[in-house]
């Protein structure tokens, strides 16, 4: 349940999913919608003794435009999408040095622009990764 981007009131979904729920459990007698976690459906599925193959392929197609699709959306290069988190975080905290380097009225020309260079270099550096 659910997409990406798709349900900005979480409160309003809640209330329409009760709702819904409500309704198919009053209609619907061999089946009941609850809420569930990953835990309780995983138990749900380990009770069943099921084997499944296991499939080693690039998955996931998914196309938000006409023509434009993705694979791998959730599993090509899992470290290195973990590691651009990590620089984002790092980028999001350095700029604040930046600035204060950069207001600070005993800084000389020379160490203002080595904070910008450094500051573009990663910049740079993490728009390219």
């Amino acid at each position: 349940m659910g997409c990406d981007f798709t349900f900005a009131n979480a409160r309003q979904n809640f209330i329409s999913l009760d709702r819904l729920i409500q309704y198919f459990n009053d209609h619907v007698d061999n089946v009941t919608l609850i809420y569930s976690t990953p835990g309780i459906y995983l138990d749900a599925i380990k009770i069943q003794n099921l084997s499944y193959p296991v499939n080693y392929d690039d998955m996931f197609p998914y196309a938000d435009q006409t023509n434009d699709y993705w694979t791998g959306y959730f599993t090509s290069r899992a470290n290195s999408k973990g590691q651009v988190r990590d620089g984002q975080a790092n980028l999001h905290a350095s700029n604040k040095l930046y600035a204060m380097k950069v207001i600070d009225a005993s800084a000389s020309n020379e160490d203002v622009n080595a904070t910008l260079a450094a500051q573009y270099s990663m910049l740079d550096s993490l728009g390219i990764y």
